[in-house]
């Protein structure tokens, strides 16, 4: 019975999230799954970062906010984007999203996306582009709003400050934005989620003991156990070991060591793997039925609050004219050439006994441009998280990545 049910979950998730349809025939053009959009962006944003340090991000923000832009381009800047983004076309890319906020809308109490654009008063009078307007507020439901960044930056930086701690439920109460008085628009993605585990752990359970750090070092931090018996689904092939910590609306999240338990490099290991290889492996978390066994997880409490710049990720990944004088952003302000002038990430988790409560906060500012133009298991097991592990947090039934991280060291 697990089977056959693995089986119609599995038929559902690859038939329910087709980005594009006509009526209920799918368009005849194949549409990418968002979920394939998200996690290849994810796994190359994840290539450019100091793979020796924590690291946490959520790509699904990123790749919103950078969907949102992409709406606002043209020519060569417009292809840069979608092959950064792993995205067929604009159309494909929007229907994804609209398909995916409605979804998680209807589904989750604790998971919400908001989308901010601010539009410099001296020059929103020339107009916002129609057919950005129309995308912008009919897709992605985004505020678009005036701002003063020449003349009254502090105030407008203390309004997006309000924005993000609002929309987090003041989990990230002290956002500082990028804006200059030079910035003529600026977009935000802010994403939040909040899950409490199907099975928590027991907080009298909790031991301080040693964590091995990336360089060897050594570091008493609070360790979460937890026997669970015929209740979370494990796997293991020559490579990594990972388990799956559901929450009770519908998410999870993915946690994955290597197999060799003198291996302290995840992040590196897992980043020499393809991408079909990480998503069969995390594709085997979610569609494998329970472990026939007692599983021993021994797991850290932690927080990240992480911030990193992505201009020369961006760039890194192939998306260099969108920051040059012949960017081809003519598609947003009438009359305006754009460019980006810079881009942010932030993101912060918390991961305890009773659950996780992650947020994140893309923002993109513009300026403008001078220039016009399976092996057999054992009964018993053990997933011991006292050494660098990677992680990720899933919408279970799309195989949306929501947040991405590692944690390396305390």
């Amino acid at each position: 019975m697990k089977r056959f049910l693995a089986t119609v979950i599995l038929m559902l998730s690859l038939t329910s999230f087709a980005c594009a349809d006509d009526g209920n025939k799918l368009a005849a053009e194949p549409a990418r799954n968002l979920s394939t959009s998200v996690d290849e962006f994810g796994w190359n944003y994840f290539a450019t970062l100091d793979l020796n340090e924590n690291i946490f991000y959520s790509p699904y923000s990123i790749n919103t906010a950078l969907s949102i832009l992409a709406n606002g381009a043209s020519g060569d800047t417009l292809k840069e984007i979608l092959s950064v983004l792993a995205a067929d076309n604009v159309q494909n890319l929007n229907d994804c999203h609209k398909n995916f906020s409605e979804f998680a809308a209807k589904k989750y109490d604790n998971f919400a996306a908001s989308n901010l654009l601010l539009i410099d008063k001296k020059i929103i009078g020339q107009g916002l582009d129609e057919n950005f307007r129309s995308v912008v507020n009919d897709i992605y439901k985004s505020d678009v709003r005036e701002a003063d960044f020449e003349k009254n930056l502090r105030d407008e930086k203390e309004k997006i400050m309000h924005f993000v701690s609002e929309k987090t439920s003041g989990f990230i109460p002290d956002y500082k934005s990028i804006a200059t008085d030079a910035t003529l628009t600026d977009l935000l993605n802010v994403v939040y989620f909040k899950g409490k585990w199907t099975m928590p752990f027991n907080e009298n359970s909790t031991r301080k003991q040693d964590f091995k750090n990336r360089d060897g070092s050594i570091n008493k931090v609070d360790m979460m156990f937890k026997v669970f018996e015929d209740s979370i689904v494990y796997r293991e092939d020559d490579k990594f070991k990972g388990i799956k910590l559901s929450y009770g609306d519908g998410a999870a999240m993915y946690l994955i060591l290597p197999v060799d338990d003198n291996a302290w490099n995840v992040a590196e290991l897992w980043n020499n793997e393809t991408i079909d290889a990480r998503a069969d492996f995390l594709n085997s978390l979610k569609t494998s039925y329970e472990f026939d066994g007692e599983v021993i997880v021994r797991l850290p409490k932690f927080e990240l609050d992480i911030e990193n710049n992505l201009v020369e990720s961006f760039k890194a990944m192939g998306m260099k004219k969108s920051f040059s004088d012949t960017a081809e952003f003519f598609n947003i302000v009438k009359g305006t050439p754009l460019k980006i002038d810079n881009a942010q990430h932030r993101a912060k988790v918390k991961v305890d006994e009773s659950g996780t409560e992650a947020a994140a906060v893309t923002e993109i500012t513009m300026v403008k441009a001078t220039a016009a133009p399976s092996r057999l298991e054992p009964r018993r097991v053990y997933f011991i998280a006292e050494r660098p592990f990677l992680f990720v947090i899933r919408d279970i039934e799309s195989d949306v990545t929501l947040f991405t991280g590692v944690v390396n060291k305390f």
